[in-house]
């Protein structure tokens, strides 16, 4: 078998490779749960994880049943993701002038649009 003009130098990378994978990774192929240890996430309907609604102070609550109702402009001043961005500013920057033919061409119909009218009035005889 010809190993090619980097056969030594991949078989060196990929022994390397083999034996950090050995050293850090440990496979399991059974998984069994350790009580002893706290979840990392609390389970929701465990009723021992969760503190009593009379425990959680009210201006807290207050302030969630708020904004849970919120937009997302009205909750921040900027925008935080890129998503929220697009839209954020509904208002153009500068006045369309609509009587100038310059700037302003809206299109009424696209050639599907008339195509598919023309198609409809045939149909209909």
């Amino acid at each position: 078998m010809a190993l090619g003009k980097f056969g030594k130098l991949t078989d060196t990378l990929l022994q390397e490779r083999y034996e950090k994978d050995i050293k850090y990774i440990k496979i399991y192929d059974q998984y069994r749960p350790n009580y002893n240890q706290t979840a990392i996430t609390p389970k929701f309907y465990s009723k021992y994880e969760h503190s009593e609604i009379d425990e959680v102070d009210p201006l807290i609550l207050e302030k969630i049943h708020e904004s849970k109702d919120l937009d997302a402009r009205q909750k921040r001043e900027w925008p935080e993701t890129s998503n929220q961005l697009y839209g954020w500013w509904s208002v153009p920057l500068v006045k369309i002038d609509r009587n100038d033919p310059r700037f302003y061409f809206p299109r009424v119909n696209s050639e599907i649009t008339t195509y598919g009218m023309k198609a409809m009035q045939h149909r209909k005889g």
